[in-house]
């Protein structure tokens, strides 16, 4: 039997290296649709917040078209793809939040549904750490000088909180083999860029690039960006499973005991009953 006391801290991020953390498989369907929080299956107050948070990403995502759409180039922007998928995720977790609070027996157990939104999920958070990383120390200070718009906030500040946020809040796990979703859509985007420069395409100020440090006319330049935000979304994927494993850790110390003592209080509560019957 293995001692746990002298466990090493970091033992549940080694046990995350190994094959089947790739997997998308997860026992329970239910902890995709509920909070860490709630105890009932039930929650309108977690329907509530799901829909919420929707309605804030749809409300930044739909301005910021209808402000900044500039001839398409809007689409060719990290910030407004990050901005997207956040609002894609909570979008896709408030839809199966409220299938669920509906039917909670809807999902069955390996559900496809619920794996897109698992990998969406990591993928949308690790993504909007990143953005807003890179945008404050490589790309504001290179701005002009000003006040900083409601959008610049909104996309590459709020986005990440959110998001932290809601890592804390749901019932599901996080696996740090996940990571390949979050690097595969950075590969993506790198890719994107350096296809968008071999036609021609620019920014909406002319320049040949969509970003100065992903400009291909300077390949080394470029390839050291790509090469340094993909070591910064690791560290955001350990990141966020350490959120997730601290989350567990406090739902084990604060929630579970007192389930556990309002059981025990009915428990006796009964049987005092029956006894004086």
């Amino acid at each position: 039997m293995r001692d746990q006391s002298s466990e090493c801290c970091c033992q549940p991020m080694l046990d995350e290296f190994q094959l089947t953390k790739f997997s998308l498989q997860h026992d329970e369907p239910a902890d995709f649709c509920r909070s860490q929080w709630q105890r009932g299956k039930r929650c309108v107050a977690w329907l509530i917040y799901r829909w919420i948070l929707t309605a804030f990403f749809a409300g930044g995502v739909i301005g910021s078209l209808v402000d900044s759409f500039t001839g398409g180039h809007w689409f060719i922007y990290l910030t407004d793809w990050g901005f997207t998928l956040c609002l894609y995720a909570c979008l896709y977790g408030a839809v199966i939040t409220t299938i669920y609070f509906v039917n909670p027996n809807y999902f069955a157990n390996g559900s496809w549904a619920l794996k897109i939104y698992w990998l969406s999920h990591f993928t949308t958070t690790v993504l909007a750490l990143m953005i807003t990383l890179v945008f404050w120390t490589a790309l504001y200070p290179s701005m002009s000088d000003g006040p900083v718009g409601l959008y610049n906030l909104w996309a590459h500040a709020f986005n990440s909180i959110c998001m932290l946020y809601d890592c804390f809040m749901v019932a599901f796990p996080t696996r740090l083999m996940h990571f390949i979703y979050p690097l595969l859509v950075g590969l993506i985007y790198g890719f994107f860029s350096l296809f968008y420069f071999l036609a021609g395409g620019t920014d909406f100020f002319g320049n040949r690039y969509i970003y100065f440090i992903l400009d291909w006319q300077q390949p080394g330049l470029a390839i050291a960006s790509v090469c340094g935000c993909i070591v910064i979304a690791l560290l955001f994927c350990v990141l966020v499973f350490w959120i997730y494993r601290f989350r567990s850790w406090l739902h084990e110390r604060c929630v579970k005991p007192k389930a556990i003592e309002i059981l025990e209080t009915r428990s006796a509560e009964n049987t005092e009953s029956r006894e004086t019957v």
